[in-house]
């Protein structure tokens, strides 16, 4: 019996890490996104990433690259729980959690803006795109 768990256990896990991997890019939230995402939370004012701003590419190898403003940063990746961690090669760049959410990654991190100083959160919404 005991058996029978663990390995229902590691295959639960194996089948999350096997189910990330592909392109995704950024998007705005839909309505939808925005109730469950932000507004549950109690943020009604936000910022959000333009549609195709950043792209992520995560292979099966565990390596990723994330692509923002046509700057690449690779690096590698793991899984644990419904979260992927992103570890990038440039030491200089904090590892990066993203919730797994189906077929879409999201984070949520307060912002300084620059010329106000005003703190605001930030939502990074990046779906998978279809496999061709």
């Amino acid at each position: 019996m005991l058996l029978f768990f663990t390995l229902l256990i590691v295959a639960t896990g194996c089948s999350t890490s096997k189910t990330v991997v592909g392109i995704y890019t950024s998007r705005g939230p839909s309505s939808m996104e925005t109730l469950s995402l932000m507004y549950s939370r109690g943020y009604f004012e936000f910022l959000y990433d333009f549609d195709d701003y950043i792209k992520l590419k995560i292979d099966n190898d565990s390596t990723f690259v994330y692509s923002i403003k046509k700057k690449d940063y690779p690096g590698r990746w793991k899984v644990k729980g419904k979260t992927l961690i992103l570890n990038y090669t440039d030491a200089s760049r904090e590892d990066l959690q993203l919730k797994i959410r189906n077929n879409k990654l999201c984070n949520i991190t307060e912002e300084t803006l620059c010329k106000s100083k005003q703190k605001m959160m930030r939502l990074m919404l990046l779906e998978k795109k279809e496999e061709q």
